[in-house]
C-alpha cells in the first residue's frame, strides 16, 4: 500500500487495434496472441491472450487484472497463474497449473500506463474508477472486434489486490451502464482485494495481534488509531486519510525499507523491498527486443509497477467499492471473494469483515452461513461460506498471491467457480488435478 504497492474523463472511443499471433519455440508453441487496443486519444491498452488448452471454441473468456495500482499483469503470467515460468537463462518452462488449462485467459495491462500499455500524455492518467471502467468498456469492444470468436462468450473478470477496486467498478459499469457488452458477463473473482478501506484498515491490528506480529500494548494503541483512521476517511479528506491510515499500518512493519516481515506473506522475510519478491527475470525477459518484437511492442519499456499510475490514483485509494459489489451481487452476477490466509497487506480477516459488511438482500443469510471445510483432492484447503451468488473462500497456507502459493488449489477453485460447483459439496479435484 502507500509506499507498499498492492498486488491494480469522457468515454474513449475505439479507433484501432493491432495484434500479433505467434506460435513458436520461444512461447513453447502455446496458442497465444498479443495485441494493442488503441483509444481515441492516442493511448492504448496491451493484452496477452492464451487460448484454452481444453476446448478453446467453447471455454469461457477469463480476464485477469493485476493490482498496484499500476502493476503489470505479466507478473501473473510468469509467477502466478499463466502458462509459463521463466528460467534464469531467459527461456520459458511450462506451468501445468496455468488457468488457460480450462479457460481462454486474457491478461490486460491497465490502467493506461501500466505494463506495456501506453499513456500518451500526463493528462491522460486515470484518477478514478469511473475513468478506468470507461476505458475497459472501450477495451473489451476493441478486443472482441479483433477476436470475433469471443462475441457472446461467457466472460469473467478476475484479479487480486488493488483489483479489488478495479473489478467492482468495472463490473458495476458493465451491469448498470452498458447495454451493448459484446460478451456474456457471468461473474467476478477478487483475490486478497482492497475493497472497503473503512472496514479493512482496523483489521490490520486484529490480524497482526492474532498472529503475534505485535504485542498487547501496540494492539490497543492501534485499535484507537484505526478508529480515528475510519473517521478521517468518512470526513472525505482522502489524501489526509490515506497518509494517516497508512502510517498506522506501516508502524506494524517497522522500517518500510527494511520491514520486519513480508507484507504479502508474513511467514517470510521481505527480500526485495517494496515488492518483496525477486521478479527480475520478468523484467529482463520482457525488455528483450526479440521478445518485444513477437509481442508487437518493440521499443517500449516494461516495468513491474508504474509509479505514475500509482500516484495519479492516490485519491482513489480510500474510496469504498462495497456498494458496487452489492449492486453486482443483486444483478445476479456470480461473485467470489477469495483470500490467502498468510497475507498481511490485504489479509483474510479484512476480507471476511468487508464481505460481512456488504449491504445486500442476502446479507443476514450470508453472515449467518457457517464456514464449511473446502477440500482439494481429499485434503483440507480452506474454508468456504456462501449464500446464493456470493461466496467467500479462505485459502489455507497462501499469501497475497494465491495462485503462486497454491497453484493446484487455485486452479481447482477457478474450475469449480466457472462450472458453478464451488460449493461445500464439491471436494474432489480430479478434473483439473495437475499431474
Amino acid at each position: 500500500m502507500h509506499k507498499h504497492i498492492l498486488l491494480s474523463a469522457a468515454v474513449l472511443a475505439l479507433i484501432g487495434h493491432s495484434a500479433l499471433a505467434v506460435k513458436d519455440d520461444l512461447f513453447l508453441d502455446e496458442d497465444q496472441k498479443s495485441g494493442l487496443v488503441n483509444l481515441s486519444n492516442g493511448d492504448d491498452i496491451f493484452y496477452w491472450l492464451f487460448k484454452s488448452r481444453g476446448t478453446p471454441t467453447a471455454d469461457p473468456l477469463v480476464m485477469w487484472l493485476t493490482g498496484g495500482p499500476g502493476c503489470a499483469s505479466e507478473i501473473a503470467i510468469f509467477y502466478e497463474n499463466g502458462p509459463y515460468t521463466i528460467n534464469d537463462n531467459m527461456t520459458l518452462a511450462p506451468h501445468a497449473a496455468g488457468w488457460n488449462k480450462i479457460s481462454n485467459l486474457l491478461y490486460v495491462d491497465q490502467p493506461v500506463g501500466s505494463g506495456f500499455s501506453k499513456c500518451s500524455s500526463v493528462t491522460h492518467y486515470d484518477t478514478n474508477e469511473e475513468q478506468i471502467s470507461e476505458n475497459m468498456k472501450s477495451f473489451i469492444d476493441g478486443f472482441v472486434q479483433a477476436n470475433p470468436e469471443f462475441k457472446g462468450r461467457d466472460f469473467y473478470i478476475t484479479g487480486e489486490s488493488y483489483a479489488g477496486h478495479y473489478i467492482p467498478a468495472i463490473a458495476y459499469y458493465f451491469t448498470h451502464n452498458v447495454t451493448d457488452l459484446p460478451v456474456t458477463f457471468k461473474g467476478i473473482a477478487i483475490g486478497n482485494g482492497w475493497v472497503d478501506p473503512i472496514v479493512q484498515y482496523p483489521q490490520y491490528a486484529e490480524f497482526a495481534h492474532e498472529n503475534k506480529l505485535i504485542g498487547d500494548t501496540q494492539y490497543y494503541i492501534l485499535k484507537a488509531g484505526f478508529a480515528s483512521c475510519q473517521k478521517t476517511i468518512e470526513s472525505g479528506v482522502w489524501l489526509l486519510a490515506l497518509e494517516y491510515c497508512q502510517l498506522l499500518m506501516t508502524s506494524i512493519l517497522g522500517n518500510p525499507l527494511n520491514p520486519a516481515f513480508n507484507v504479502y506473506d508474513y511467514r517470510k522475510k521481505c527480500d526485495v523491498p517494496p515488492l518483496c519478491y525477486n521478479m527480475s527475470n520478468a523484467d529482463t525477459f520482457l525488455n528483450t527486443e526479440s521478445v518485444q518484437q513477437k509481442l508487437g511492442v518493440s521499443g517500449r519499456k516494461w516495468t513491474e509497477c508504474s509509479q505514475a499510475v500509482h500516484t495519479f490514483l492516490l485519491g482513489d485509494w480510500v474510496t469504498n467499492l462495497a456498494s458496487k459489489v452489492s449492486a453486482v451481487i443483486e444483478s445476479g452476477i456470480q461473485v467470489l471473494v477469495y483470500s490467502g490466509d498468510k497475507d498481511f497487506v490485504c489479509n483474510w480477516r479484512g476480507g471476511e469483515a468487508w464481505t460481512n459488511a456488504v449491504e445486500w438482500s442476502g446479507k443476514n443469510d450470508f453472515n449467518s452461513a457457517p464456514y464449511q471445510e473446502w477440500t482439494v483432492n481429499g485434503k483440507p484447503a480452506g474454508q468456504l461460506k456462501e449464500f446464493k451468488n456470493f461466496k467467500f473462500l479462505r485459502v489455507y497456507d497462501a499469501g497475497h498471491m494465491v495462485p503462486m502459493d497454491q497453484p493446484e488449489n487455485a486452479l481447482f477453485m477457478l474450475d469449480s467457480f466457472l462450472t458453478g460447483q464451488l460449493t461445500n459439496k464439491r471436494s474432489s479435484g480430479e478434473e483439473v488435478f495437475v499431474q
